[in-house]
């Protein structure tokens, strides 16, 4: 999403409705690292969050017929996404166990000259993680949202179904709740 269109998007989406499904891994591969990164804020761990994809995928290419010429792919790919996802969680009973795994596989870890300077920043994110797996679904996605895949305020809104208001609100009292965590980390650490 934070790259904007595809390639030829208009194209590649006129193909998946008349049939032609190969379409979709032009689609899939510009819009796949976000898709993994928001359902894996959402589900909390990586494995359901793949499970998701590959259904929100399916979906896609069920639904592409009610996809409306005109209309951004990106919000909407993200709307399916999160019903999806959230379809899952109810599904399961349970709200999040978060994933502390490190980056993306087969990526090279940046050279570091103080290891010091390292652990404290693994540390870091550690901490941020376990802070945000705390918050509620509501405040984890639009925080996500803003903040890793940089959409709009009026962008999260159109994804998530919400008044532009309570977008704000809900960035706002996620951040609050984010800082409160945070706060309580650092009072843990001796």
């Amino acid at each position: 999403m934070t790259t904007g269109p595809a390639e030829n998007e208009g194209q590649r989406i006129l193909e998946l409705k008349r049939g032609r499904m190969d379409a979709a891994g032009r689609l899939m591969d510009h819009y796949g690292e976000s898709l993994m990164r928001y359902l894996h804020s959402i589900l909390g761990n990586r494995e359901a969050a793949e499970d998701v994809f590959q259904e929100v995928w399916i979906k896609v290419m069920r639904k592409i017929g009610r996809f409306r010429d005109g209309e951004a792919f990106g919000p909407w790919l993200f709307r399916v996404a999160r019903n999806t996802a959230y379809d899952t969680l109810r599904g399961r009973k349970r709200w999040w166990s978060l994933d502390t795994g490190s980056g993306k596989e087969g990526e090279e870890v940046p050279e570091v000259a103080d290891p010091s300077d390292f652990s404290r920043r693994v540390l870091a994110r550690e901490t941020v993680s376990r802070a945000m797996g705390e918050l509620t679904p509501g405040f984890r996605e639009v925080l996500e949202l803003r903040f890793i895949e940089e959409l709009s305020y009026d962008e999260i809104a159109a994804v998530c179904r919400l008044p532009l208001g309570t977008v704000k609100s809900r960035l706002k009292r996620g951040l609050e709740r984010l800082a409160e965590r945070l706060g309580e980390a650092r009072n843990d650490v001796p």
